[in-house]
């Protein structure tokens, strides 16, 4: 049987695919249309690369930093299950949310803020 831990990351990375995809899905998208219709294929691979090595930052902070503060903070690892239990939470109401397509009304909403619905990509 695998350790538990093992299985709390593969949660832990199943939930944060459910949260990251709609919020990256999208300007993914924008950049692989940027890369395929780019006549400047250095420019637009640029603009891929710049990309996941933003999406990679946040991803290595999380892996890294968390384990490291809560080795390190005793008080913060006392109340580490109940935090754990509460971001779990977190995560699957914006999962639930994603899922009822609220992200979808949310972003429509937020287009008519810019013109034709482009954010400068």
């Amino acid at each position: 049987m695998p350790s538990p831990s093992l299985f709390g990351g593969f949660v832990l990375g199943s939930t944060l695919g459910l949260v990251w995809t709609p919020c990256a899905g999208p300007v993914l998208g924008s950049i692989l249309t940027i890369v395929a219709t780019s006549k400047d294929t250095a420019w637009a691979s640029l603009q891929l690369v710049i990309y996941a090595v933003g999406a990679a930052i946040p991803m290595l902070a999380i892996a890294y930093g968390g384990q490291t503060v809560t080795t390190r903070v005793r008080g913060l690892a006392r109340i580490a299950p109940r935090l754990q239990q509460g971001f779990g939470v977190v995560i699957i109401g914006f999962a639930a949310l994603s899922y009822l397509q609220y992200d979808t009304l949310i972003v429509a909403w937020l287009t008519q803020f810019y013109p034709n619905g482009q954010i400068g990509l």
